[in-house]
């Protein structure tokens, strides 16, 4: 009789480990990653792995003014981004020059700054000449330069699952 005991819980150890097994390798959250997607074609063309709290730093040029332009997003726990602040080296046209937030400037740049402005993806019309890079946590991760003009790109945060499937 001990012996039966003995040998059921190796057994259910066993069925335990391999129920957690499955569970860690197709249905546990291994984690959020940033994709860029050339919207045409349906082709990855960057995949990172991000956390909430990371931030991305969009640099482009203004069309018409031909300066500066950065844009600041925090990587929120759902996926979204939260739109913190732009600078622009000036006012002009197309820049949100009456933004109720607070405004200063620095180092000859004008920063708007408490946007508070939430976006759950990025949908981009590029521009060869004057979209720049995007950057991570201070780390440029994609030159849209590299594009062919008037590419039509998406930005989004996904959740994968199991850490046995890739993609």
């Amino acid at each position: 009789m001990k012996k039966t005991s003995h040998n059921i819980w190796i057994a259910s150890g066993i069925l335990l480990l391999f129920i957690v097994g499955l569970w860690w390798g197709f249905f546990a959250p291994a984690g959020m990653f940033f994709q860029l997607i050339d919207r045409r074609s349906d082709e990855v063309l960057l995949e990172i792995p991000v956390n909430t709290g990371d931030t991305l730093r969009l640099e482009i040029e203004h069309s018409f003014e031909h300066i500066p332009w950065f844009e600041y997003y925090v990587i929120q726990s759902d996926g979204t981004f939260l739109l913190e602040a732009i600078s622009v080296a000036g006012y002009g046209a197309g820049i949100p020059a009456e933004m109720d937030v607070p405004t200063r400037i620095e180092d000859g740049m004008v920063w708007m700054e408490n946007i508070h402005s939430t976006f759950q993806e990025f949908k981009w019309l590029t521009s060869s000449t004057y979209m720049k890079d995007l950057s991570l946590n201070d780390f440029v991760i994609f030159d849209f330069r590299t594009l062919p003009d008037a590419s039509l790109i998406l930005g989004r945060v996904i959740t994968k699952r199991g850490h046995f499937i890739d993609g």
